[in-house]
């Protein structure tokens, strides 16, 4: 028997709970007016099959960000398959190919946002879904580790990999593999959770509700978070000295946290020279 899960303290008052009540009914609303979706899948990747990627873009920096993490996917990824992206100005992601936008309100209320991951199996066809945050970059070919990956998809329906909030240990939600209609069950129990609005955010509501019959854990070290390289001790990065560097993981999180504590040079010039990325994003917290 799968050991059960511990529920945190909510963390928002009540009268916060229900103005994020009402936005996110709103939202819905507009949603249901508004909302344009894909009238036909996109062209399945042969060494992929049956998998699409999605990630949600609102907002100019996550458009941004996110166009930086498509080109990432297919130039070090090289992956081909379709990608979704969720957004409220689909003309930033015109012209790129197999990729198609989902159009949703904007909403500047980061928690309504989030509830697309959730709403994206009913937006979407194929069977296996990876969900990548936009301030992620890919820095290896995905193939490798997509064979490593997709069997643990026949014991549970999502595999994460491992994160730190709200605590060590707990699940990270900026990167999730899930077989799209038997991890339904569990989204809509974690859509439910977030719609309350009793915790700050998404990651919050999954740890209070998430079991060991809900998920499988990725091998950690496929993703390094960026400051794990520029953190104390590394303050001084010369790109001279790291140019015949690789990649350190597959994926690599920049994360907003560490765009506010670094500059926008350092980071573009790892990016850049170790990362191997080709399109460098102009959207920092902190400017150069």
């Amino acid at each position: 028997m799968a050991k059960k899960p511990t529920p945190l303290k909510p963390n928002r008052t009540i009268s916060q709970r229900l103005r994020h009540r009402r936005r996110d009914w709103v939202w819905r609303q507009r949603l249901k007016r508004e909302g344009k979706f894909p009238e036909a899948p996109g062209r399945e990747d042969k060494d992929f099959p049956g998998l699409a990627v999605y990630a949600i873009a609102l907002l100019p920096k996550y458009h941004d960000w996110c166009l930086s993490m498509i080109d990432s996917l297919r130039k070090r990824g090289n992956y081909h398959g379709p990608v979704y992206v969720v957004t409220e100005d689909p003309a930033r992601f015109e012209g790129l190919d197999n990729v198609q936008t989902i159009t949703v309100p904007y909403t500047r209320y980061r928690l309504v946002a989030k509830s697309c991951k959730q709403l994206m199996l009913d937006w979407t066809k194929e069977r296996h879904l990876l969900y990548i945050d936009a301030d992620i970059i890919i820095g290896k070919p995905l193939f490798e580790w997509y064979q490593r990956a997709r069997p643990k998809l026949d014991e549970k329906p999502l595999v994460l990999y491992t994160g730190n909030m709200p605590l060590p240990g707990a699940y990270h939600a900026g990167l999730m593999l899930m077989d799209r209609e038997r991890v339904r069950p569990f989204f809509d129990r974690w859509l439910r959770l977030i719609r309350t609005g009793r915790y700050q955010l998404d990651q919050w509501s999954m740890h209070s509700i998430i079991t060991e019959d809900d998920v499988a854990r990725f091998d950690d070290e496929d993703m390094i978070y960026l400051h794990q390289i520029l953190g104390p001790g590394r303050e001084d990065f010369d790109p001279e000295a790291h140019r015949e560097m690789s990649p350190p993981g597959t994926f690599i999180h920049v994360t907003n946290g560490l765009m506010r504590r670094y500059s926008a040079g350092e980071i573009k010039d790892y990016l850049s020279h170790v990362a191997g990325l080709e399109r460098i994003p102009d959207s920092f917290g902190r400017n150069a």
